[in-house]
């Protein structure tokens, strides 16, 4: 997440050099880190759309910085990352947005990703 705050602060979503997983995530976590910033890098355009669609009331330039990086890492593993269930990704979500988000933000993220999830379900039946 805290990479992914810092891709949209500095504007750039290349992530070509992956070392910086090696320096900033403990080495369980380092395949995932690497497949969710990939993903991240890769679709950032559309998983903002994915964000955008289950926003109501909101805009993505309206959000807080760490929402937003927070709502953009559970999306990318919940499209692309096979090895994270969804139901995880969201549960990481709500508990980053209570260490880094305000008072409101777990809520705010748990409504969007839940909205996000119903909306993959549903695709999925289709």
């Amino acid at each position: 997440m805290q990479i992914v705050y810092q891709m949209d602060i500095t504007g750039d979503f290349d992530v070509a050099d992956l070392s910086i997983v090696d320096e900033n995530v403990k080495a369980a976590g380092k395949k995932q880190a690497a497949e969710t910033l990939a993903a991240v890098q890769d679709h950032h355009e559309e998983i903002d759309n994915i964000i955008s669609e289950n926003l109501d009331n909101w805009t993505l330039e309206r959000i807080a910085k760490t929402d937003l990086a927070i709502l953009r890492t559970a999306v990318a593993e919940m499209l692309y990352v096979e090895s994270i269930p969804v139901r995880v990704s969201i549960n990481e979500a709500v508990d980053l947005a209570k260490k880094y988000g305000d008072e409101r933000s777990y809520a705010f993220i748990n409504s969007v990703l839940g909205k996000v999830s119903r909306s993959l379900n549903d695709s999925a039946k289709e």
